[in-house]
């Protein structure tokens, strides 16, 4: 127990610098203008956050449970094809997808010209990019939930004269009910959390309680009630992170089994839903890419030859590629020692302590540096420790389920064979747990190549990204600058999804 403490110590550390600190700092500078809530402008844009993330937990539950139960009851065609890709919009970076809505259905939107409707001024498009990112969230933890229930059990309600969706509703669901409840809880937070999709979706009307989190600190320094609006998040957080962590903790890992080929109903259901988040989650980034190669006119390739001929370009890529390979270098080690910790300690503690970093908002972590770290905020390092926060929770949580899956007479047959402690992890443990720590990096990586909330408020001109270069087109006027900023986020995705696919080969998991 006390030996895994100590190996987590490092990432322990580092929680207490990074994150316990500035945030500590953030509730005593809110504490003195708590009275901010009291204001109507401010409880609009609370209730207008609430509302949208509510919405989105439950049109992703909508869609996502029923099909996360076909999927684990049947087999359907490109069922496990899907299972795996909804891995790529989580890796996407945010302003590619709030470009890919944007393309389809904003003020020069394809469907939106084609169709002769406007939603650029609504909510819809805030909605429909939580759904990009957040419904594969929902699907998986849901059909995890789904694949732990013994079909034993479903078949003893069928004997009893259930019918099929009666013993799906009476059996399944309450059974699910953990896993369901956990992806609704996450969907809920990381859509109220956002930062880039409602700064460039929803404008001022639609602004969240991150974008006037930004606005207070970045345009009119008000940074005390900066600070005041993130200690109202921070409650809701906390506690949804601990049910989360207690929901996910239950149950066995998912059982391999062979499952019957969906028919019926059953077959012509889950295509209608497949092809529902089909084209929810990857028709944007589609049209991304086409819009990067279609003008007016039709086809061409000069928003392509201005973006690679710009040298800012090529200095953007640089920064991008440099400060992701020294954060994923930072993650793997933290990460690691955080997994290994938690399971040698065997606490759930730990687990939590894991979590807390994705469950706050890149924003609010960069307000709390500028209070906390006034002097070191606007550096190269304090920028790199920034991504190295966000980015290894996902190693940790990739790693640590891996870790406890692991057979323990494998470990005990190798000391026994002579193998000393340190043998045995070098010989045994790290290749078991190798296509897990590569997932939990490719994701890490990901993460830090797009991420776009920090690097705003933390960056200085010369430490420029993909991200920072991209925001700029986005604010500029005209159809050139939005084929250009298209061509650029085809370069971020690309970036993206290649890292993940040289990193994570197809095997890792995060959980």
């Amino acid at each position: 127990m006390a030996a895994g403490w100590l190996v987590a110590l490092p990432s322990l550390l580092f929680l207490a610098l990074l994150l316990a600190l500035p945030l500590g700092r953030t509730l005593l500078a809110g504490g003195i203008q708590l009275e901010v809530w009291t204001q109507p402008y401010f409880q609009s844009r609370l209730a207008w956050t609430l509302t949208q993330a509510g919405l989105t937990a439950a049109l992703a539950a909508l869609l996502g449970v029923p099909l996360a139960y076909l999927l684990s009851r049947y087999r359907l065609p490109g069922g496990r094809t899907l299972l795996r890709l909804l891995l790529l919009p989580f890796v996407t970076p945010v302003l590619v997808a709030a470009l890919g809505l944007n393309a389809l259905l904003g003020p020069q939107g394809w469907l939106s010209g084609a169709l002769s409707l406007s939603v650029s001024d609504g909510p819809l498009l805030i909605l429909l990019g939580n759904l990009f990112f957040n419904l594969p969230v929902m699907i998986r933890l849901s059909h995890g939930g789904f694949s732990r229930i013994s079909p034993a059990l479903l078949g003893a309600a069928r004997t009893l004269g259930a019918s099929g969706w009666r013993a799906a509703l009476s059996v399944g669901l309450p059974l699910a009910l953990p896993g369901i409840a956990a992806g609704a809880i996450l969907t809920f937070l990381y859509s109220a959390l956002s930062f880039g999709l409602p700064l460039i979706l929803g404008g001022a009307r639609y602004a969240t309680l991150e974008v006037e989190i930004y606005t207070l600190t970045a345009y009119q320094l008000r940074l005390g009630e900066a600070s005041a609006l993130i200690v109202g998040q921070l409650g809701l957080t906390l506690a949804a992170t601990w049910a989360y962590v207690n929901l996910t903790g239950r149950g066995e890992s998912t059982p391999v089994r062979s499952l019957p080929r969906a028919q019926g109903a059953a077959l012509w259901l889950g295509l209608g839903l497949m092809a529902a988040v089909f084209t929810l989650c990857f028709v944007p980034l589609l049209a991304v890419v086409a819009r990067s190669l279609l003008g007016t006119a039709g086809p061409t390739l000069s928003y392509w030859q201005a973006v690679l001929s710009d040298p800012q370009t090529g200095h953007e890529l640089g920064n991008t590629l440099r400060f992701g390979v020294w954060a994923l270098a930072g993650a793997t080690l933290l990460g690691g020692l955080h997994a290994l910790g938690a399971y040698l300690a065997r606490s759930r503690l730990l687990d939590l302590l894991s979590m807390l970093p994705l469950m706050v908002s890149p924003v609010s972590l960069a307000v709390g540096y500028l209070l906390a770290y006034p002097r070191q905020a606007a550096t190269l390092p304090m920028l790199i420790a920034a991504y190295v926060l966000l980015a290894y929770p996902l190693v940790t949580r990739s790693l640590l389920p891996a870790l406890r899956a692991l057979p323990l007479h494998t470990l005990e047959a190798a000391r026994t064979l002579g193998a000393s402690g340190l043998q045995s992890w070098r010989t045994v443990t790290l290749p078991l747990t190798l296509p897990a720590l590569r997932g939990g990096m490719a994701l890490s990586l990901a993460t830090v190549l797009g991420e776009f909330g920090a690097t705003l408020v933390l960056t200085r001109p010369e430490w420029a990204t993909l991200s920072v270069g991209l925001y700029e087109r986005l604010g500029r006027p005209g159809e050139r600058n939005l084929g250009e900023a298209c061509a650029l986020a085809t370069i971020l995705l690309t970036l993206a999804l290649l890292s993940f696919w040289l990193l994570d080969g197809g095997e890792g998991e995060v959980t």
